[in-house]
């Protein structure tokens, strides 16, 4: 079964060489491809990703303008071909073996797609996130379920993974690129009635973080307060289509 692994990529020159290392080695088959999309880099992520294309074909460089993370993933899902579509955080802090769990799962008969959820309670973080993150990450979901009554525990791990028939309805109604990108897709999925099963994981965080935990939580907030009024004000209608309906799959960018 062929599989795309997108890795959105900001500025991760000192992150993207080993990332793609572990997961090149813990991916071996050759219908695997790694779909690098950087969001507007301005270091040299670009040059190393280019450097490791000449070791392993498998790898595919994407170079956006600045699209922010969900922009770019959304494209790159336009640009994908695999049976299934996985997307992974740049700094690995998804262990590859754990990503491959939820690979098994998507590729199960009856699912859609499969999520890896840090809140389960069977979920392992050997490194343990700094209290004002876990008071924040608590908010969010909290916010999250009074709004949108979305059933998971965590909507923001940075791993999931996608039937390809599902990517190919969600691309068009998902319209958020910022960082409520992960709520917005998981919403355009239970409307489609897409079975979307979230698992627990091992999760590490990573040094080198660049979130703004007091800027992003405004920012996330004020995100899912603008999706909600959208959701209220100019719901989408989710026409039903025949199964064998093909969904055209329009280029945003060249």
């Amino acid at each position: 079964m062929r599989l795309d692994v997108v890795i959105p990529a900001f500025n991760e020159e000192d992150r993207i060489g080993r990332t793609l290392a572990v997961y090149r080695k813990a991916l071996p088959e050759q219908e695997t491809r790694f779909l690098v999309a950087l969001d507007g880099c301005s270091d040299s992520t670009a040059d190393i990703v280019r450097e490791l294309q000449t070791r392993d074909d498998r790898i595919e460089l994407h170079d956006f303008p600045k699209l922010g993370k969900g922009g770019v993933i959304l494209e790159s899902f336009r640009r994908s071909a695999g049976e299934l579509v996985a997307f992974v955080d740049a700094d690995c802090a998804t262990p590859p073996g754990e990503l491959r769990r939820l690979i098994d799962l998507a590729a199960r008969p009856g699912v859609d797609g499969a999520i890896a959820s840090r809140r389960h309670p069977a979920s392992v973080l050997p490194r343990r996130r700094t209290f004002r993150r876990r008071v924040t990450s608590t908010a969010y979901v909290a916010l999250v379920h009074a709004l949108f009554g979305l059933p998971y525990r965590d909507t923001q791990c940075g791993a999931k993974v996608l039937r390809r028939e599902a990517v190919e309805q969600i691309v068009l109604y998902v319209s958020s690129r910022d960082l409520v990108f992960d709520v917005d897709l998981l919403l355009v999925a239970r409307s489609l009635g897409l079975h979307v099963t979230e698992v627990p994981t091992v999760w590490i965080d990573q040094a080198g973080s660049r979130i703004d935990t007091m800027g992003d939580s405004r920012r996330m907030a004020a995100g899912l307060l603008r999706l909600w009024l959208q959701h209220r004000l100019a719901p989408v209608t989710f026409p039903e289509r025949e199964p064998d309906t093909e969904v055209p799959m329009p280029l945003l960018h060249a």
